[in-house]
């Protein structure tokens, strides 16, 4: 029903790690920690609970912002971070544990456009 659906990024208080929220933000599970310290997961949660695996993007330490594509976003105690959104990949679900914060409404606003101009037309 319209009107009874969480907001995204919801969690329930007693979800379990393996729940993914769009939006959340995850540790980097791979070899890149120190360029690449965390992922965001950008995927809905209703495609992810389908699929087991969850697109993420990027989010680089020490780069360089660029207009659009590469903003800036903050990362609650953690600092700014550049969304890399060309590098934008899909990661089994199960390897994103323990998120460490949820990006702003603000942050959010930034994904979209940065998609657009990695896979729009020109």
């Amino acid at each position: 029903m319209v009107g009874s659906l969480p907001p995204l990024g919801w969690r329930a208080k007693n979800s379990s790690a393996s729940d993914l929220a769009q939006f959340d933000i995850y540790p980097n599970p791979g070899v890149k920690k120190a360029e690449i310290p965390f992922l965001v997961a950008i995927q809905n949660d209703h495609i992810t609970s389908r699929t087991g695996a969850c697109v993420v993007i990027p989010l680089r330490a020490n780069a360089q912002p660029v207009e659009t594509i590469a903003p800036l976003v903050d990362i609650p105690g953690a600092g700014l971070f550049v969304l890399s959104s060309d590098e934008i990949f899909a990661i089994d679900s199960s390897r994103l544990r323990h998120p460490v914060a949820t990006l702003s409404a603000q942050d959010r606003a930034k994904i979209k456009p940065a998609l657009d101009k990695v896979i729009g037309e020109y």
